[in-house]
């Protein structure tokens, strides 16, 4: 035969001091997010992308000369197809241009690419920028 336990449960007990302070920390960083989120989506006034490109670093290959850029967005618009165009200058002659293209490049982010020239960029100046986007 079972027998009943009668003695009272634990879930009807006053709820410990952590399970208070766990729901407290808890609703109050739920309300922090919800208010971020909010600011973020009434005040954010960027309308396009700002694209920005930067240099990292060279590298010869077997096929060339690498140049390895990161293309940053300060903008919190994201930019779709971004055509990169880099050109190997010597004074204000331009020697060489590549372009490529990037799938994306998200709001306040950064991605990397490379571009690979023929030509030497040694004691050359490489000018890399963004051409033109679409917007997804």
């Amino acid at each position: 035969m079972t027998k009943i336990s009668r003695s009272s449960n634990i879930e009807n007990a006053e709820p410990h001091w952590i399970e208070w302070l766990t729901g407290l920390v808890s609703a109050a960083l739920v309300i922090v997010l919800i208010t971020w989120i909010g600011k973020d989506a009434l005040m954010d006034k960027d309308s396009s992308p700002d694209l920005e490109a930067a240099v990292v670093r060279t590298e010869q290959r077997s096929t060339g000369y690498q140049v390895l850029f990161e293309m940053s967005n300060k903008a919190s618009a994201t930019a779709a197809d971004v055509t990169v165009r880099g050109e190997l200058q010597d004074g204000k002659a331009i020697i060489e241009s590549v372009e490529t293209v990037l799938a994306y490049v998200p709001g306040r982010s950064k991605t990397r690419g490379g571009l690979i020239f023929e030509n030497n960029p040694a004691g050359k100046t490489v000018v890399v920028k963004a051409s033109a986007y679409n917007e997804p």
